[in-house]
């Protein structure tokens, strides 16, 4: 089984990077090194070959899923810089993701989403939820390479159910 997982997350995007140095970026880097090798690691015991695609065009999410056609989609809860950018207020960067998951779920019904943030509470999850997210996952626990292997798990789980 082949599955392409969209990746979205501000750690990607020219706006997020231009305004942070290297020495903040250091522990989303590994963790994003750690997930992508856990992921993109042929794991041939399973018979599943994962491709990743990484971005932080958030605003181009619509064409990028149309040019992409993923089988899956990622995405970082909170976009401070965007949220800055579009409402002058970085706490507003869980709005950015949730118009957008709302939006992909309207266009792309079926298509299985997951999102994560660092410490989510009880109104994060709902709302992510009620938006549209198949799953909610906690950003410092996907950094485990434990919960590597079972995230693997849940989204072959999710291409079965597709």
């Amino acid at each position: 089984m082949d599955v392409k997982i969209l990746f979205f997350d501000d750690i990607f995007s020219e706006l997020f990077r231009k305004v942070h140095d290297e020495n903040e970026l250091v522990w989303d880097d590994n963790w994003v090194a750690s997930l992508e090798k856990a992921l993109v690691d042929p794991n041939n015991r399973l018979g599943v070959t994962f491709t990743l695609i990484k971005t932080g065009e958030i605003e181009a999410w619509k064409k990028i899923v149309e040019k992409e056609q993923p089988d899956i989609v990622i995405m970082d809860y909170y976009w401070p810089e965007h949220a800055l950018k579009k409402y002058g207020d970085r706490k507003k960067g869980g709005e950015i993701s949730l118009e957008t998951l709302s939006q992909m779920r309207k266009a792309f019904p079926n298509l299985p989403m997951i999102s994560y943030t660092i410490k989510p509470d009880q109104q994060t999850m709902e709302a992510a939820y009620n938006n549209g997210v198949t799953l909610f996952m906690e950003k410092v626990a996907m950094a485990v390479p434990e919960v590597h292997n079972t995230l693997k798990y849940i989204i072959i789980y999710m291409m079965r159910s597709k």
